[in-house]
Formats: structure tokens, C-alpha cells, sequence
């Protein structure tokens, strides 16, 4: 599958950490401007949770991914050994 070339687990931590990023930057930001308002306070810790779980699940996708491919070398190698 020509998905496959692209799909590794260091592409999906990648995404997952790069969403987290944006969330938690956007929390940053929510947090800094809601000078003292409880609603957009309660926003940033909302993002903020939400960076997380975006981080969270990229690092179990992508350790799901490698512990499914065997070697968790990153070798396009299938656990049996022969080439895919």
C-alpha cells in the first residue's frame, strides 16, 4: 500500500506532537490574554488537555505501530524476516 511508504511511527509522534504543540501554544496564548477572566482561563486549561491528548495518542500510535512492524528498527522488514 503506497501509504505504507510514509505511515511510521516516527511520522505519526511526529503529527501527534506537532498538534500538541499547536494546542499548547494556543492554551499560552488563551492564558496570557484572559487576564483574570475565569471562561477563557478555563479555555486555556481546556486546550491545554487537549495538547496533551493529542500528544498522548501520537506516542501510543506510534509505539503501537513499531511494536506491530517487530524489530522497532524502522526496517521495512516484516517480523518473519522477508522483505515487503
Amino acid at each position: 500500500m503506497p501509504a505504507d511508504d510514509f505511515l511510521s511511527p516516527s511520522f505519526v509522534l511526529f503529527v501527534g506532537g506537532f498538534v500538541a504543540a499547536v494546542f499548547l501554544f494556543g492554551a499560552l496564548i488563551a492564558f496570557v490574554a484572559a487576564a483574570g477572566s475565569q471562561t477563557v482561563e478555563g479555555l486555556a486549561v481546556a486546550l491545554a488537555g487537549l495538547g496533551g491528548l493529542f500528544l498522548v495518542a501520537g506516542a501510543v500510535g506510534a509505539g503501537v505501530m513499531r511494536y506491530r512492524r517487530g524489530s522497532g528498527s524502522g526496517s521495512k522488514t516484516a517480523p518473519t524476516g522477508e522483505r515487503r
